[in-house]
């Protein structure tokens, strides 16, 4: 079965990985003497934050889903009392 929120989940790593690359190469200019980096660039820093909160927020989202669902097939099972 697949869950429902899988794809966020992805969607949110591939981000924040894409966030750490960019975090890396708006960092390593200045141990090479560079003072100023582009502004889009580091906007572009922001992706990782932003990543990890989708991926985070998917995750509990996927947790809840498989929980509301668990509690929904033990409510249908016969009581054996």
């Amino acid at each position: 079965m697949r869950l429902p929120s899988s794809r966020p989940v992805r969607v949110g790593l591939v981000l924040f990985a894409v966030g750490v690359v960019f975090i890396a190469v708006d960092v390593l200019p200045f141990f090479a003497g560079d003072e100023n980096t582009p502004l889009w660039m580091n906007l572009a820093c922001l992706l990782a934050p932003l990543g990890f909160l989708i991926a985070i927020w998917s995750a509990f989202r996927t947790g809840r889903a498989q929980q509301r669902a668990a509690l929904a097939a033990l409510d249908q099972q016969p009581s054996i009392h």
